[in-house]
């Protein structure tokens, strides 16, 4: 069985009413209250400028969306710039990390290679002061013996050799102190030298070369300093490397696009300036374009639940206004009372 309900044909004089109707009218203009034409005409009148309505309403909407979602597009695209611009400086950071950590170590064993070296330069001096005082002791003995004129010294025999013989060793020292002097000054040159291409200024001891996890240019002169490892400390706070990322959900207050300023009258003007602040991920430009697009998905979100409820309504007048229109044309005296 497959309905529960048998078919039956409908009865031929279902549309009596409407022709009896009809017969009562003129043929021009019939008027039959019980056709229902008169009161369905004017609930058509009062649907039709609804459904126009809800089109223009749906059609407004529908721009607005289109507008707030092409800007919200742009905001995420200078975003996505933002986020790779961020990816690019963090990788920055980790060589300057490295070339800056190193660059820490080897300024700190210049510093010391420079002192040690200076502390070798007064050893050598210092001997060789040393030395001048034994020549001079030397040469007042061997003053002391010519004028003695003894007989039993003989020259090239006994102890008179032996002095001869400590006279040339003492003569071939003396003979290396300008050669060392030489080489110690040219060592101390280039130290300086080494040490002030990495820096001009040396730290104090509370740096330690050996400290696991240290920071790169921790120790830094207050006074004006150069060198490569100025250079290199210079890009790195440059790029704020040790700054934490903060809490992005707070929006910027707009400084890094816009400043304002008073000019000569007093008066506020607006100014535009490139002003670009690292870390990016705690830029107020980043975090201000990130609020925008929050702001922009919020918009987006309350106009299209508010679109959908009109599409809604759009399709209920839609599909009232049809039924009335079908209604009519079924029930209209012109075509029915022929």
């Amino acid at each position: 069985m497959l309905t529960n309900h048998n078919y039956s044909s409908i009865d031929n004089t279902w549309d009596q009413e409407i022709v009896d109707c009809c017969k009562t009218g003129t043929s021009g203009n019939p008027n039959c209250s019980d056709c229902c034409y008169d009161s369905w005409q004017d609930e058509l009148q009062k649907v039709t400028p609804l459904y126009y309505q809800v089109i223009e309403q749906a059609t407004q909407l529908q721009a607005k969306i289109s507008f707030i979602t092409d800007r919200r597009n742009r905001y995420q695209l200078w975003d996505d710039e933002l986020i790779k611009a961020e990816t690019l400086s963090a990788a920055i950071c980790y060589q300057l990390k490295l070339i800056a950590t190193q660059s820490d170590k080897i300024w700190y064993n210049s510093c010391k290679a420079e002192e040690a070296i200076e502390i070798l330069f007064c050893m050598i001096r210092d001997t060789y002061s040393q030395i001048d005082k034994i020549k001079t002791v030397y040469d007042g003995l061997q003053n002391c013996i010519t004028r003695l004129n003894d007989p039993s010294l003989v020259p090239g025999q006994g102890i008179l050799k032996a002095l001869d013989d400590y006279r040339q060793k003492l003569d071939a020292v003396i003979k290396t102190r300008d050669d060392i002097i030489k080489g110690i000054i040219e060592a101390i040159r280039l130290a300086c030298l080494i040490r002030d291409s990495i820096s001009t200024r040396c730290c104090d001891d509370s740096y330690n070369p050996c400290a696991p996890n240290d920071t790169p240019c921790a120790c830094e002169p207050n006074d004006i300093y150069y060198g490569f490892k100025t250079i290199i400390c210079e890009w790195y706070k440059s790029f704020a490397c040790d700054v934490d990322c903060t809490d992005g959900t707070s929006i910027g207050s707009g400084a890094a696009m816009a400043m304002k300023e008073p000019d000569k009258n007093n008066q506020e003007k607006c100014m535009l300036e490139p002003t670009f602040e690292f870390p990016i991920c705690n830029n107020p430009f980043k975090l201000e374009v990130e609020g925008w697009i929050l702001q922009d998905n919020d918009k987006l979100k309350t106009l299209t639940d508010e679109l959908n409820q009109v599409l809604i309504r759009k399709e209920t007048l839609l599909a009232c206004k049809t039924s009335l229109d079908n209604a009519i044309k079924a029930v209209d005296p012109k075509t029915r009372c022929k």
